[in-house]
């Protein structure tokens, strides 16, 4: 988490502060907000192009919970190298998407829009192409002890079985209850792999049928893997339904884009 100085969120109207309050408590970070919208640790501000400018040289993350046609005015004229630019994100007043907007690679705001999204539950909109070109999401679920080595031997299975290349995985994903697992967080690191964890209330989504799973009992939704493959990704087909690999529940969705 960050002890306050990396992260900035930045919100100009009161409806922002239900967004900005709960990503602060899990990432971390500054609240900056308009004169007038009082809460406690609130940082306010008047003029908004002066406090990007002033955030543009201090901050690693920027976090702007407005339209994003005010947000590319605000940084407009600002960036200067992606490789020391901070990363800059847009989320929307109604929590729907976070959007990757300057930095994505190398500043890491594709990493960060996962991470809020992990928070919220939004949709992360990842337009880098060595990235949103990639079209599988690896749904996974495991047990608390499984070791990091359990996990990337049965992703690796489960892609050969599917016939898929590590390459074409855009991400992990799995349930909130994993959000702290060192060993799925080691194993994605080492495959070369973002995690995106989803939120409970996502899996109340009654659009796929998913089978009844031992998950029902111990945290409350019928399925793990094939559910979290299928929130996951855009306009889902699940190519490889739930395979236990040594104790790791694995399933694999392909995303249907445009043209292929």
């Amino acid at each position: 988490m960050d002890s306050g100085t990396n992260t900035a969120f930045v919100i100009i109207r009161q409806e922002g502060l239900k967004i900005a309050k709960p990503l602060k408590d899990a990432l971390g970070g500054i609240i900056y907000a308009r004169e007038g919208i009082k809460d406690n640790g609130v940082v306010e501000f008047s003029k908004l192009k002066e406090l990007f400018r002033t955030l543009f040289s201090s901050k690693k993350n920027i976090i702007a919970i407005m339209a994003t046609g005010i947000a590319v005015r605000m940084i407009s004229g600002l960036p200067k190298s992606k490789y020391r630019d901070p990363a800059v994100v847009v989320v929307d007043e109604g929590g729907r998407f976070a959007i990757s907007l300057l930095s994505g690679h190398e500043g890491g705001a594709n990493r960060l829009s996962l991470k809020i999204s992990s928070v919220i539950g939004c949709q992360p909109v990842i337009t880098t192409a060595t990235e949103s070109l990639k079209r599988y999401v690896v749904g996974i679920g495991f047990r608390k002890h499984t070791t990091k080595e359990q996990l990337k031997e049965a992703i690796l299975k489960a892609l050969d079985i599917a016939g898929i290349m590590l390459n074409d995985v855009r991400l992990i994903s799995t349930c909130w209850h994993k959000a702290n697992s060192k060993s799925l967080l080691d194993a994605s690191l080492e495959l070369g792999l973002q995690v995106r964890f989803l939120p409970k209330f996502l899996y109340e989504n009654e659009l796929y049928r998913f089978e009844r799973s031992l998950a029902e009992k111990y945290i409350g939704i019928k399925n793990v893997a094939e559910a979290s493959a299928l929130i996951a990704s855009f306009n889902p087909t699940l190519i490889l339904k739930k395979t236990v690999f040594d104790g790791v529940t694995i399933a694999i969705a392909r995303e249907g884009m445009f043209g292929l």
